[in-house]
């Protein structure tokens, strides 16, 4: 039997936050004057670095400092956005999913576009330490291009020690799974979490609208 590992897209996948993240940016782009919908939000933003969004909404009018304090403000604005929830928590059946994963041996690691900020954001309110290491969370470390290239699963991947055909990559946002698909993950779970068009990839990749919908053939052989 090959060993499987596993590699979860965080914002949107083992998170849902999506709608968190779309008000920040509405309250960040109202500040500059700008506007834009939840679908072209979704199209332009989800996935991608806070560099190449600020740099493309700005048409490159940015100097990189100016990049750096607007990103943080609006993950500053997202942060304080959670800490408002009265439940600001993992998505539901992650938590079950990771203690399986763990009772079967299953490595499994994180690969999100979130910068440092976020990550220890997250490791503290979500107590992520309690499953992961902190060499198993890739993040944007400013080293690596934004999904849909493959850097962040590639690195991923190196981290997990085992081949890409036996790698499977949960993940909701489109430049996500063009990602996971550059990276050439054997499988490729779509989490479906903002009720999204996702035509392109029916019968090609699973896609589940609750971790209670895994399937644990995915997991063997």
């Amino acid at each position: 039997m090959n060993k499987k590992g596993i590699i979860f897209d965080f914002n949107g996948t083992l998170l849902w936050d999506t709608h968190l993240h779309n008000i920040a940016w509405d309250n960040f782009l109202k500040r500059y004057d700008f506007f834009l919908s939840d679908e072209e939000k979704h199209q332009l933003f989800h996935g991608r670095l806070n560099k190449e969004i600020l740099a493309e909404l700005f048409k490159d009018r940015l100097t990189e400092a100016e990049i750096e304090r607007y990103g943080l403000e609006k993950e500053y604005e997202y942060q304080r956005l959670c800490i408002e929830l009265k439940d600001f928590s993992l998505s539901e059946g992650v938590v079950e999913l990771f203690e399986k994963l763990s009772e079967r041996n299953i490595p499994f690691v994180i690969a999100t576009a979130s910068g440092l900020e976020n990550v220890e954001f997250y490791i503290k309110r979500l107590e992520l330490d309690r499953w992961f290491k902190k060499e198993h969370i890739i993040y944007n470390d400013g080293s690596m291009r934004g999904k849909p290239f493959p850097d962040l699963f590639l690195k991923a991947i190196d981290v997990l020690g085992i081949d890409s055909k036996n790698i499977i990559i949960f993940e909701d946002s489109v430049s996500g799974i063009k990602a996971a698909e550059a990276a050439a993950a054997g499988n490729i779970i779509i989490v479906n979490s903002n009720n999204c068009d996702y035509k392109e990839w029916e019968g090609k990749h699973p896609i589940i609208r609750h971790f209670n919908e895994v399937d644990w053939a995915w997991f063997e052989g």
